[in-house]
Formats: C-alpha cells, structure tokens, sequence
C-alpha cells in the first residue's frame, strides 16, 4: 500500500479541520440559537412608498434623518444616545451640547432602529449596553442613568421590553429569551395584569376634577359644568370615582398610555403572561375613555374594593393630558381598536387648528396654548394605521416645518425644537420619525 503524498496528507488536513470548524459552529450555534424559543409577533402595517412620499413632500427624508441622527448623537463610537443634542449657536460661547443624561426609552427607539436596519452587530452591541447599564437586580431596568434619579418608571421598561421583543423575535439568544421572562416577570402580575406603580395626580374635588386655578375665569364648582361632568357620575346619580381631597395626591395604579395592547397580546400569544390578558387590557382601556361629549382617555386607573376607579388628570388640575392621551390611542389603533368618536375628535383638532395643545381642560373644553411636540410622532402613526394620508400629509407639515434645511448644518434633516434661542434636536422625536415614516 503507497503512503500517501504530502499533498493527500494537506488536503486530508484541511478537510478535517473544516470539519472541525463546521462541527463546533454548529454546536455554538445549536447553543446559542437552537435552543432559543421560537416566537411571533402581531404585524401592524409599515408605511410604503405612498406614505415616504408625503412624508418628503414635507422635508421629512427617513435615510437622511435616520444617517444623520447617527452621526451627530452617536459621535465618537457612543453606543448609548443621548436624550438631546444642541448645536453650537450664533455666539461664539455658545458651544454644542451633548446631554449627558440618557434615557431607556430612546434606547429602546434606537434599538428598533437597528432592527429595522438590519444592523445586527449595532442592535446586539446597544443591547448588551443596555443590559449592562441600565438593568437592576429586581429584574427592571433604571429609566434613566447619568441624573440625579434612580427611579424605574413602568412606561419605560414597557418600552425597552416591546423593543427587546422586536429584537428577539429577529435575532434573539436563549440568554435573551430568559432576560425577557425575566422582565416580564417584574411587570406583570400572575393575572397578566401591569403591576401597578406610585403615581402624583392632580387634585380630586368630590368626585369630579375640577381646577382649583382659573380657566377662563369660571368658577369650577359652578353648577352650569354639570354636564361637563356627566362622564363622571353614575346614571342613577352614583359616584364612580374615589373622593379625595388631598393636593398632589399619591396614587398606586396604572398609566393608561402604558398599556400597549400589542405588547401584551404579543406576550400573552407566546405564554409569557396568562390567556386572557389581552381581553382584560383591551377592557381596561376602551372603559377608560371620558365620553359624554369628552372622547379622549383617562391617565390613569386605579383598583379599590369596588372594582376600576379611572383618573382622568395627572399632574395639571381638571385636565387631560393629550401626550398621554394621544399614545393610548396610538396603542388602540395598533390592535384596530380605535373609537372612531376619539380619533374624529383628534382629527379636527389637527386639521383646524395645525397644532397638538398640552391639555385639554375639563372644565371648560378648552385646549392649552403651549404645543405637545411629544404627541406628534404618536399622531403621525395614528393616521398612518387609520389610513388618512390627509391627516399624514397634515402632521408631516407640522413637524416638517422643524426640521433643520440648512445645507451647512450638522444637523441637516433633523428634526428640532427651538429652545431659548437655540436649536435642540431630541432622540426621540427624531428615532419616532424615522420609525414612523419607515
């Protein structure tokens, strides 16, 4: 038998570590991945061709936007994004600013971003960050790190959770799929139900909320609101709400706006929360709309030995709160679940007045003055998952008339706020446009 050449023996060797090669790749992979749970998510509709070009018709380009945000607030390989960005002004002691504060729940926009990228090594690396920076060890992760507060704010957590899911369903590890049980675990309770946090609400007076400043200089008890108040009295005249008289009271419930159906029915679908959770939220939530000529939705919700007390004010007196409002009608429609009554409301109000205002106030049907530029991106999907390309083309305007023109900035595309005589461009304003246009 004839010994094999020196070029047999290479050729043998080569094959046998690729073998090998194959072999243990297989076996990381197997370990890594294999093991991983399968999921699947509730697909809403993205925005196509139609809707970018409305959207650019208005100076909003989602590429430019999204290149940009990266170069400008990613600088100097940052990993985390910092909540805001403010470029140098016309003095020359007016300096870029990059805040220093960093939020979670940009995160868990950037992190969307990056999935809907395709930019894995980006996504996984943010997401090790976060897990690394953010995370407690009850499971829940700081809202914001770099500020003097520690708190761990339910709504951000539910943000981070509904990114990291995103991110699982496309990428996701074993590792990942127990950090996810994990914080799930300290959301929920056993009935599928968000646990319920400490929340400052405005000033209850008997059982309506009324205003102890003074709106349009009407007397807030003035028996002539009593229709105003209808939405909050029984039909046999019974109260439905806790009385409290206390200012600046301390509530344990649950935002409303917090409650992201499709989260839920997500969970629910892939047994990481109890059957039945999202019927029970759904309930929550469509129960919580005013009514009674008042079609927007409560702050908050409250359990008492009587069942579900709704607060309809948060931190301003006898108003609602149109930023929160306006996401728990975003969180509808995400599910097809939108009172037509409350999005006709929402519609005119845009469509007449070009605007979002911060309240709207109870006690006289007056909006605020000041503009809840947070509303905006939540408003644009709305009318995106409503199929309104009037109302679309309508907030793009809105919001395209703020973004940055000028050939020579460096925040060319971007979309900013004017604060104080200089230009402040947010995470999340820009990372929600760029998710909303697509």
């Amino acid at each position: 038998m004839k010994r094999p050449t020196r070029k047999q023996i290479l050729i043998i060797s080569i094959c046998a570590a690729a073998a090998l090669l194959v072999g243990g790749g297989y076996l990381f992979y197997a370990k890594v991945y294999g093991n991983a749970a399968k999921i699947k998510l509730y697909q809403t509709a993205v925005p196509e061709y139609e809707w970018q070009d409305i959207a650019s018709d208005n100076n909003i380009v989602s590429d430019y936007l999204w290149s940009r945000t990266k170069k400008l607030m990613l600088e100097d390989n940052r990993i985390l994004i910092p909540s805001s960005y403010k470029i140098a002004g016309r003095l020359v002691t007016q300096e870029a600013e990059v805040s220093e504060i960093y939020d979670l729940s940009d995160q868990a926009l950037l992190l969307k971003c990056y999935v809907q990228a395709g930019d894995m090594v980006a996504a996984t690396t943010l997401k090790k960050e976060v897990i690394k920076q953010f995370k407690t060890y009850d499971g829940m992760y700081f809202s914001t790190i770099g500020s003097d507060y520690d708190y761990k704010a339910i709504s951000d957590n539910v943000a981070w959770l509904d990114a990291f899911l995103e991110y699982y369903a496309v990428y996701g590890t074993a590792d990942d799929y127990e950090e996810i049980k994990e914080l799930t675990g300290a959301l929920f309770d056993e009935n599928g139900e968000l646990k319920p946090e400490s929340l400052t609400v405005a000033r209850y007076v008997d059982t309506m909320y009324v205003s102890t400043d003074d709106h349009d200089d009407e007397d807030p008890y003035d028996s002539s609101l009593e229709q105003v108040y209808g939405a909050f009295i029984g039909e046999e005249g019974e109260e439905d709400m806790v009385i409290r008289e206390d200012p600046d009271a301390e509530v344990s419930g649950v935002k409303i706006s917090d409650i992201n159906l499709k989260l839920i029915y997500n969970l629910e679908q892939n047994d990481l929360i109890p059957k039945g959770s999202y019927d029970n939220a759904l309930e929550i939530v469509k129960g919580s709309v005013a009514g009674a000529g008042v079609p927007y939705y409560a702050y908050a919700y409250e359990r008492t030995a009587n069942g579900i007390n709704y607060i309809y004010s948060g931190t301003e007196n006898a108003a609602i709160s149109m930023t929160e409002t306006i996401r728990t009608m975003k969180n509808l429609a995400e599910m097809n679940e939108l009172d037509g009554d409350s999005y006709n409301e929402l519609r005119n109000l845009i469509m007449n007045s070009g605007a979002i205002y911060m309240y709207y106030y109870l006690t006289t049907g007056n909006y605020s003055e000041n503009v809840a530029y947070d509303a905006y991106v939540d408003a644009m999907q709305i009318a995106f998952l409503m199929d309104d390309a009037d109302l679309y083309d309508k907030i793009c305007n809105c919001i395209g008339m703020r973004v940055a023109s000028k050939s020579t900035s460096p925040a060319l595309y971007m979309v900013f706020r004017e604060e104080d005589g200089r230009y402040v461009f947010y995470a999340s304003e820009n990372l929600g446009v760029r998710l909303a246009v697509g």
